[in-house]
């Protein structure tokens, strides 16, 4: 499984990235500007497999993971594209919300409000869906022609 990590600058998306995946990727301001996402893989832990494997004795024992992938921060109106490029082909999506403050970290729109913020971010992902499938339906209708 392949899940991308999502959310306005400065909101905690490394933080939590690093949570999960014990990685070490630069985090808080700025660190995110970078285009190559950060991306970490996760076994995932189950007992269930554990109990199968030590009764039955394997060859190997493969555990089920996940693959995170870390993108630099969504800002509204910035031309997402490249952005958003990461994100395409992950299985699900966490989106990270800011719900602290802190004057060393101003927000993007001036105020923290996560309603709105996860709104927006809702907003800017269903116009990237909508133009990818306008350019699909131009790719189509060219191939008709």
């Amino acid at each position: 499984m392949k899940a991308g990590i999502i959310g306005l600058p400065s909101v905690g998306k490394t933080t939590i990235f690093n949570v999960l995946t014990q990685g070490k990727a630069a985090a808080g301001p700025g660190a995110g500007r970078k285009l190559e996402p950060n991306v970490g893989i996760v076994k995932v832990p189950d007992a269930r497999l554990d109990f199968l494997s030590s009764k039955f004795d394997p060859e190997k024992t493969t555990h089920a993971t996940v693959e995170f992938v870390d993108v630099q921060g969504l800002v509204r109106g910035k031309g997402q594209d490249m952005a958003l490029a990461p994100v395409r082909t992950v299985d699900a999506l966490v989106h990270v919300v800011r719900a602290f403050q802190d004057e060393a970290v101003p927000h993007p729109d001036g105020t923290v409000n996560p309603e709105r913020d996860k709104q927006n971010l809702n907003y800017e992902l269903m116009l990237a869906d909508i133009a990818s499938i306008e350019k699909r339906m131009e790719r189509l209708e060219k191939d008709l022609k």
